[in-house]
């Protein structure tokens, strides 16, 4: 038996059709949007700085190993999160995967810095979210890309 890489093996046997009254479907699509919308929403803060001071959540062991200021780090990272939350309302299947990295790589900052161990715990809560989205979107992203 060949071994294959094609997302299409591991999605359901079974077809499965994204019906809007299905929990499963409903489940799918709040991860869906959730995690399209809040990188946005995060990346876009990054230059507005209503939500929060941004700056203060980089670790001192990272920010000495930048080529620019914290603050100019954390403006490229608004860019990338609006990116992966793009990436996530049109590719779901590699955006869940890209946004769950990405906050694996928060997390560790979030450790480096210290004393934010309960907004690391979220976010790895919320990583746990994003890796769910991938696999649901195996088969609700392919049923949505059949029909």
């Amino acid at each position: 038996m060949a071994m294959t890489t094609d997302a299409r093996a591991w999605a359901r046997r079974d077809p499965i059709t994204a019906d809007v009254h299905s929990p499963a479907y409903q489940a799918y699509q709040l991860l869906h949007w959730g995690f399209a919308a809040l990188p946005i929403i995060a990346g876009l803060d990054k230059f507005a700085g209503v939500l929060a001071n941004w700056d203060k959540y980089l670790a001192p062991a990272v920010a000495t190993h930048l080529p620019c200021s914290a603050h100019t780090f954390m403006m490229i990272v608004g860019v990338i999160e609006i990116a992966a939350g793009l990436l996530v309302a049109i590719k779901p299947r590699i955006g869940a995967y890209v946004v769950a990295a990405w906050l694996v790589s928060i997390i560790g900052n979030l450790l480096l810095l210290g004393g934010y161990f309960d907004v690391a715990l979220r976010d790895f809560g919320l990583c746990l979210g994003a890796l769910a989205l991938g696999r649901l979107s195996l088969d609700f992203d392919a049923a949505k890309g059949a029909a």
